[in-house]
């Protein structure tokens, strides 16, 4: 059979299998098909096959063609991006032979291209975990500039430079990054805690470093007011993550602690450090607003009371909901 009769044929397939077309296009059809293998095939698709699902399989067909064809793109613009970036490269380590300067620059160059195909190739050219990747492979670029930059200038000062980049970072882009890792069960609710103690360990990572590098001085007083504010970062981590009650509840309670903190934390310190006793909030006096002590005092007050009464009235309501969820249940 010709191919443009087969055309015609497939075209009216669904119309015939509906019993929809005329009775010369069914003559016409059946005729067909009485010689012609792959269009009565066709049809015996469609009748094992209702109409959804033959379209369904083409639409998905239709998509992974286009799927494959943009990746391949792509990954062309990939390839061809990364040759772009092996230029300066090229030239700078020519360059540098050439002149017998050594191969420091060409090894900041060659990182800083790195990082720059961190941010663009790689996301072309990976099929999976791109943001992840991504990350990651610019860390990785920005820890080794650091590396060689401190290189050309005498050495002795990359952990100075990396920790509290590393902690900066962290900041921002480990909460993405645990949330793209896949953890083993027993790890896979705890991602927020994870999360919480790495930051932690890398703010008194950065610490040290820093007082390493000034000789320790101060280095009690700085970790003693790192612990005290710590403690109350993560009294209000552990109650908004853990604390199995309703969520206006937890907010109260938060607002509560976040308030005490506010207004304690500092005479705590004085005590802790200088043996000082010291309460700010008892020189509220609202009707003077002349001295610094009693503006502290009064800003301290009316911080507390108000934010204490909020802190009431979320876990009040927070409370009746809870209550209300549980006597509906119970029914």
């Amino acid at each position: 059979m010709s191919n443009k009769e087969c055309d015609i044929v497939q075209d009216l397939l669904p119309l015939y299998y509906d019993k929809a077309c005329s009775e010369a296009s069914c003559s016409f059809v059946e005729k067909h098909m009485a010689g012609c293998s792959d269009c009565q095939k066709i049809y015996n698709e469609l009748q094992e096959n209702n109409v959804d699902e033959v379209l369904a399989k083409e639409s998905k067909g239709v998509l992974e063609r286009h799927a494959k064809k943009e990746r391949n793109a792509a990954y062309k613009a990939g390839v061809v991006i990364a040759a772009i970036l092996l230029l300066p490269i090229v030239i700078t380590f020519i360059v540098q032979l050439a002149t017998g300067m050594g191969l420091g620059v060409f090894s900041v160059v060659t990182a800083s291209m790195m990082l720059v195909a961190a941010l663009t190739v790689v996301p072309l050219m990976s099929t999976n975990n791109r943001l992840l990747k991504c990350i990651l492979a610019g860390v990785a670029s920005l820890m080794l500039i650091l590396f060689f930059v401190d290189r050309m200038n005498g050495g002795g000062n990359f952990l100075f430079w990396a920790i509290p980049t590393v902690f900066g970072i962290s900041i921002v882009l480990f909460p993405i990054v645990i949330c793209l890792v896949s953890l083993p069960p027993v790890l896979s609710d705890k991602k927020a805690l994870i999360t919480m103690t790495w930051d932690t360990l890398w703010l008194f990572l950065t610490m040290f470093i820093v007082y390493y590098h000034s000789g320790f001085t101060g280095m009690k007083d700085g970790y003693t007011v790192a612990v005290v504010l710590m403690l109350g970062v993560w009294l209000v981590f552990l109650v908004i993550r853990y604390l199995p009650v309703h969520g206006l509840m937890r907010a109260g309670i938060s607002t509560i602690i976040s308030v005490l903190w506010v207004v304690f934390a500092d005479d705590f310190l004085e005590f802790i450090l200088y043996k000082r006793k010291v309460l700010t909030i008892s020189h509220m006096n609202l009707s003077d607003w002349s001295t610094a002590l009693s503006i502290n005092g009064n800003i301290f007050f009316i911080t507390l009371m108000s934010g204490c009464a909020i802190g009431l009235v979320l876990i009040g309501i927070g409370a009746l909901l809870m209550r209300k969820k549980n006597v509906q249940k119970m029914r």
